[in-house]
């Protein structure tokens, strides 16, 4: 796995656990409060495979993604 992140499932949270220094990184000049800065995040999920490694686990729309205590629920 040459991933820079790491996706796991917490079947006790049931919830995806997303970490990687590069996300840490991104999270730290990214403003995830503005539109733009989500916008900017969930771009840098797609492109960077976190998404799709997501949907190779069997995400579903309404689960709950946790990157570094930044819950979410996944839409597709």
């Amino acid at each position: 796995n040459n991933l820079p992140f790491t996706v796991e499932y917490n079947a006790e949270d049931e919830e995806y656990v997303v970490e990687g220094p590069r996300i840490e990184k991104m999270l730290g000049y990214t403003n995830l409060e503005s539109e733009k800065g989500f916008k900017f995040f969930q771009n840098f999920l797609k492109n960077n495979g976190i998404l799709e490694e997501l949907e190779a686990m069997g995400i579903e729309d309404g689960d709950v993604v946790d990157i570094y205590n930044i819950e979410f629920e996944y839409q597709r």
